[in-house]
């Protein structure tokens, strides 16, 4: 073999060895990323990070769901409360006329409102009369309350309201014994206060024996009696019943009463329970029962226990606003009882009062839930 054929051999030899690397190298494994690949996947992957940490911190940037920020009227802080101290000739007038067109209550009123009864006592008292007998009947079941099943004697009406809600409803017909209304919004205003000052009672007998009261039921009657002023004003002028109208308050109420009738409705109602020889510290209670709507407790020469019922009505009345005038209907929305939260000027100096009285922890049950399925029970029983 020729030298040249040689050489030509090796160069054949050469080229073909070149051609396979080149082909080898060329093919990228199947179970592998090609460098560029990985780099734009790191690369997208990396965006995607980035983005979501920038949604993340956009979403910290942007402001919560605005609450609802609540202005104090000028007024309020201006309000004085008429007392019951000396009364001008103009005021005793204005008094004079509001409780003569208030009828007389019923005679069973004043026995009612003396004391508490063992079950067998207020029974044997109800059925004295025949007519405040069937009129409790018919107000159990009545559509004011959702029961499943008919209440057909006082006995029956004592076992499944207890005795203290169904004193209070023989004590409020005693109250609004032959009131009649014909004018249609006056009417609807006696339906809501007859309902909020029942519930109030409610509320009232529940937080008391909560919070270990020893004069539970009687401060259930003080609340339900708070509203006696509020009756007979309204009884006194139709055109009042427009500020019993949903979301209408009490502080509206009281510098309305105020301005226009200089009195108010503790004073009425206290005036009532003087004429009626209602017991002392009933008249006394309705007398008190507006000092928290302008922090005037701590000015008051009050007993401890005073202090106590005193803000436990207030505050139980003002709950029984919210659902009567303000359309709550769950406990769970009372949450808490503060202006801040509930944006109602009455709620404004309650944290400081009931601080004072040592009823702070009624913040606490008002926010359990074992407690808030009650005050539903009784608000179910009501139909505002």
């Amino acid at each position: 073999m020729s030298i040249d054929t040689v050489i030509s051999i090796s160069i054949l030899v050469f080229l073909t060895f070149v051609i396979w690397r080149l082909n080898r190298t060329s093919v990228t494994p199947k179970n592998k990323i090609n460098f560029s690949q990985h780099k734009n996947h790191r690369k997208s992957v990396h965006h995607a990070k980035v983005s979501a940490q920038a949604k993340t911190l956009q979403s910290l940037d942007e402001p919560e769901t605005a609450k609802p920020e609540y202005k104090l009227p000028l007024a309020f802080l201006d309000l004085k409360l008429i007392g019951s101290g000396k009364f001008s000739a103009k005021q005793q007038q204005m008094m004079t006329e509001i409780s003569r067109s208030f009828r007389k209550p019923h005679p069973l009123l004043l026995p009612l409102a003396q004391g508490s009864f063992e079950p067998n006592e207020l029974f044997d008292l109800i059925k004295s009369d025949a007519e405040m007998t069937a009129k409790i009947l018919n107000a159990v079941n009545s559509p004011l309350f959702s029961l499943r099943q008919p209440i057909t004697n006082i006995n029956h009406a004592i076992i499944y309201l207890g005795i203290t809600q169904v004193k209070n409803i023989a004590i409020q017909l005693a109250v609004q014994s032959n009131i009649a209304f014909e004018d249609k919004a006056q009417n609807m205003a006696f339906k809501q206060l007859w309902t909020a000052s029942y519930l109030a009672s409610s509320f009232c007998l529940l937080l008391a024996k909560e919070l270990n009261e020893d004069n539970a039921a009687e401060l259930s009657t003080h609340c339900l009696l708070s509203y006696l002023g509020d009756l007979a004003i309204l009884s006194y002028q139709s055109s009042i019943a427009s500020l019993y109208r949903e979301d209408c308050f009490l502080f509206e109420r009281v510098e309305t009463f105020q301005e226009t009738m200089d009195t108010n409705p503790a004073v009425i109602g206290m005036n009532l329970a003087q004429q009626w020889q209602l017991p002392k510290s009933i008249a006394v209670g309705i007398s008190n029962s507006l000092l928290p709507l302008v922090n005037g407790v701590a000015d008051q020469e009050l007993s401890h226990e005073q202090v106590r019922g005193s803000i436990l009505c207030y505050l139980s009345c003002r709950l029984a606003d919210l659902v009567a005038f303000g359309n709550v209907n769950e406990a769970s929305k009372f949450g808490a009882l503060n202006f801040e939260v509930l944006g109602k000027v009455e709620f404004y100096y309650l944290q400081s009062n009931l601080e004072q009285a040592g009823l702070d922890r009624i913040n606490e049950i008002v926010n359990d839930m074992s407690f808030i399925r009650k005050l539903n029970k009784v608000i179910a029983q009501v139909s505002v």
